[in-house]
């Protein structure tokens, strides 16, 4: 009997004996081997497998009498086709927790699918072939009771239970619908009603069918993590047979359940270490039991992968380091630095033998670097938490320093910083004297070797961190290959920085004096500062304006020096509320002949203001209008006379009190002008 064997039919060779005998065919078949004709083999014959000889190079006459098995006709391949909406539903079907369908499973549902939607077909096309010959739906019986003709439920079933054959003779496949009938009509019934998902199988994610259910995964992973102590999966599979036989309680601490053990199945040691080790259960517990923040979220903390800033002072990203260095007393020093993404050039750095106010001075250092390179502070800021933390709600809040602020705890992969300190270290720093070698660097080359390294004083390791951020910043950047970083950070700053809002940030990181303001000059470390705004001294009605405010009174001044001890920026406070800005004093040369441009524009800033003073002082002089008070009071008591005190008596008489008329008399009186002339008045 031909078999089928993947695409191909086979003959066994004893099955053409009345054709060919063993040896003829080994013959014929020798003959044409190198031939594109005559008959072929499929496989040589061995012990326990006789010769196959290919069914489709057998002459035609002996192909129709042993017959193809491919060529199988059923009514159902009239209809049968795959669903291809089966296979959109079965490959994309998804649980509730996530899970999809198996490969196998899908398949079997697709062709099962398939299967029933030609039945579906084939069923309603008998049904109107049956009302169009006004057939009897029903099972027909004879005389004696017996049936004679099987309905259409019946024959379907049937149909559909032989095409098996056809499936595997024309496709490879077959179905696994159910060989019951009353089962299959179930099915079919169920896949008209609901469709597709009906064919899914409820033994899909079913817990009962599991060992370790989710009730038992959970108290694994309360032994194994959920106590001061930390076993292994070793240990915890050796409690956890103990609760079984009951010999230990476990109790829930939050809602003091008392765990009972015939609810839980008995499990190996292998299923326990299998399920601990398994990630679902090691996200959970390795948070709860490993001490290192940083493994842990490499582990199971995905991270993000962004682009590399274009302009300079888009961003800049700040931490702390000590330069692998030591002193003599086995320290190391410590620098803040910042670096600006991107031109990759450094743009601030402090340093210190300690972490004492070393951030602090960060900022104020940062602010003096870019007023002297005349660039408004980056947009963003990215730094760690430990210590700006206590500066995000004042000067780090969005908006005063920083238009945008990324505060990072403990997450060295969210500082780019960190990546450019792995670089200084291993390219420039390592070419130094004294350089330490991480002790569990994963290169060989970047462990420590068989010296000690040489001690160095503080003073000599500051100069080289800084000679090496000099060489860092001179470097090619590594985009624009033509430029160096810093060269970068200059040429290619972004159009839409802000301006520096000093009125945010100089109140927490400036230095504070108590001054006061006197003939609109303020005296502040020891230099002579105007009243001013937006670094334009006041003039006018502005500096008249301000002058009523601050003059004479006591002020607040928030100051921050440049890199060379001269303030550069002083606002003036009044209490909390800002006034305006302090700016140094224009002064220029006595001599005349010594005077240039810049001595000019001072002495005519400097008259200005002076003017503008003097001018508001005539102009409230002259705005004064005399007066003369004439006082009706009377003196109380004239009992004391001074002795020896000779009295005027005709003073005395005409110092009377004039006697006094009626309120609707006093427009009587005659007009008398108390304005003295001149000759007088002296």
């Amino acid at each position: 009997m031909p078999q089928q064997i993947g695409k191909k039919v086979g003959v066994n060779a004893a099955e053409l004996v009345p054709w060919y005998s063993y040896d003829a065919l080994k013959k014929v078949i020798w003959r044409h081997k190198e031939n594109t004709y005559g008959i072929k083999r499929l496989n040589r014959s061995s012990p326990g497998h006789q010769m196959l000889v290919d069914f489709d190079t057998l002459p035609p006459h002996i192909q129709d009498c042993l017959g193809d098995p491919r060529k199988v006709d059923h009514i159902l391949l009239k209809y049968y086709k795959e669903d291809g909406e089966a296979v959109r539903f079965y490959s994309t079907y998804q649980f509730e927790n996530g899970e999809t369908l198996d490969m196998k499973y899908q398949e079997r549902y697709i062709v099962n699918a398939s299967v029933l939607k030609a039945a579906i077909l084939l069923n309603l096309a008998r049904i109107d072939m049956r009302r169009s010959m006004k057939g009897n739906l029903k099972r027909k019986k004879d005389i004696n009771g017996n049936t004679t003709v099987p309905s259409i439920g019946d024959a379907l079933h049937n149909d559909v239970q032989s095409f098996n054959q056809a499936l595997k003779a024309k496709f490879n496949i077959e179905h696994s619908l159910p060989a019951s009938e009353r089962h299959f009509k179930r099915v079919l019934n169920d896949f008209e009603t609901q469709g597709y998902i009906s064919l899914i199988s409820d033994k899909h994610g079913n817990q009962n069918t599991r060992k370790v259910t989710d009730e038992t995964l959970s108290l694994l992973q309360s032994l194994f993590a959920g106590r001061s102590k930390k076993p292994n999966a070793t240990e915890v599979h050796r409690e956890y047979k103990v609760f079984l036989n009951g010999y230990i309680e476990v109790i829930n601490n939050a809602s003091g359940e008392v765990y009972n053990p015939a609810d839980f199945k008995k499990l190996s040691d292998t299923t326990v270490k299998k399920y601990m080790a398994s990630w679902q259960s090691k996200i959970g517990t390795y948070a709860i039991r490993s001490g290192n923040r940083q493994t842990l979220m490499q582990q199971f903390k995905p991270h993000h992968s962004l682009d590399k800033p274009k302009y300079a002072g888009s961003i800049i990203s700040i931490d702390d380091r000590q330069p692998p260095f030591k002193m003599a007393d086995g320290k190391r020093v410590w620098f803040y630095n910042g670096i600006d993404l991107g031109s990759e050039a450094f743009t601030c750095w402090v340093h210190g033998s300690t972490k004492e106010g070393i951030i602090l001075e960060f900022y104020r250092q940062l602010v003096r670097n870019y007023a002297q390179w005349g660039f408004s502070l980056p947009a963003e800021l990215e730094a760690e938490a430990s210590l700006n933390s206590s500066y995000v709600n004042s000067f780090l809040r969005e908006g005063a320093m920083f238009e945008h602020v990324r505060i990072e705890a403990n997450n060295a992969r969210g500082k780019r910083i960190e990546r450019y300190f792995r670089t200084l270290r291993y390219e420039i720093e390592k070419e130094r004297d004294g350089w330490l070698a991480r002790p569990f660097a994963l290169s060989e080359s970047n462990q420590p070797g068989a010296d000690d390294m040489p001690a160095l004083p503080y003073s000599t390791i500051v100069e080289n961190a800084l000679t090496d951020i000099e060489t860092w910043n001179n470097q090619p950047h590594s985009v624009h290959t033509h430029l160096s970083r810093w060269q970068v950070f200059c040429k290619k700053q972004h159009p839409d920085l802000k301006p520096t809002n000093y009125a945010a940030i100089l109140p927490y990181i400036g230095y504070k004096t108590q001054t006061s303001c006197n003939v609109g000059i303020i005296r502040l470390d020891r230099k002579e500062f105007l009243l001013g705004n937006n670094g334009k001294v006041s003039l006018g009605a502005n500096l008249i304006n301000l002058m009523k405010q601050v003059e004479g009174q006591k002020i607040d001044v928030y100051w921050l020096d440049d890199n060379q001890g001269a303030v550069f920026k002083a606002l003036v406070y009044i209490d909390d509320q800002l006034i305006c800005e302090a700016l140094p004093k224009p002064t220029y040369n006595r001599a005349k002949i010594e005077q240039g441009p810049e001595d000019a524009a001072a002495r005519t800033i400097m008259s200005a203001y002076v003017a503008t003073i003097e001018g508001y002082g005539r102009r409230v002089k002259q705005s004064i209008e005399k007066v003369t008070v004439i006082d009706y009071r009377k003196a109380q008591f004239n009992d004391f006379v001074m002795p020896g005190l000779k009295k005027n008596e005709t003073k005395k008489e005409s110092g009377g009190i004039m006697p006094s008329l009626p309120a609707d008399d006093y427009d009587l009186l005659p007009a008398q002008s108390f304005v003295r002339e001149l000759k007088d008045r002296f």
